[in-house]
């Protein structure tokens, strides 16, 4: 009986859930402006929130791209060929550096706690059992942990360090 019970429940959630929720609102029933600015009333699928832009509008006609240039010029730009702008694209090396260093840094702090943690347990094993080496192993181990952890931390300082004293202009 429960069996059967379960079985019909389920069936009509997933019934229920295959029927279409309708949400479009048909017409302009969110706002009084009538057709100024909004669909009219015949648009299918209109929610309200859309704006049409009549032809007769006093928006400007888009144009092709104008040439010009950004930042600083010469010596002290990068040219890169084959990308659609008119003018010329300054490539900001910096991020790119800093991206190579976030990705070493999140290397050593995952290379620093997958070493310095079993190190560290290997360490209080050893000690339960009396060898001489367990502190050792200890302290390797914590300070492994604690390297890997400190390096993201370090790296962006340095970076924001030497950023903010315009050594990368």
């Amino acid at each position: 009986m429960i069996r059967k019970l379960t079985m019909s429940a389920l069936v009509v959630a997933a019934l229920a859930m295959n029927v279409p929720a309708f949400a479009q609102a048909q017409g302009d029933q969110f706002s009084s402006a009538g057709n100024e600015g909004q669909y009219a009333s015949d648009v299918q699928g209109n929610t309200g929130t859309q704006t049409r832009q009549e032809m007769d509008s006093q928006a400007p006609t888009l144009q092709g791209a104008t040439n010009g240039t950004i930042g600083p010029q010469g010596s002290d730009a990068t040219y890169i060929t084959g990308v659609n702008t008119a003018g010329t694209v300054r490539v900001n090396n910096l991020a790119n550096l800093e991206a190579l260093l976030n990705i070493i840094a999140n290397g050593m702090e995952i290379l620093g706690i997958a070493w310095g943690g079993p190190t560290m347990i290997m360490g209080f094993m050893h000690m339960a059992a009396g060898t001489q080496d367990a502190m050792k192993k200890v302290l390797f181990g914590a300070a492994g942990v604690t390297g890997g952890l400190a390096t993201p931390g370090c790296i962006n300082w340095l970076v924001a360090s030497a950023r903010d004293a315009n050594l990368f202009s």
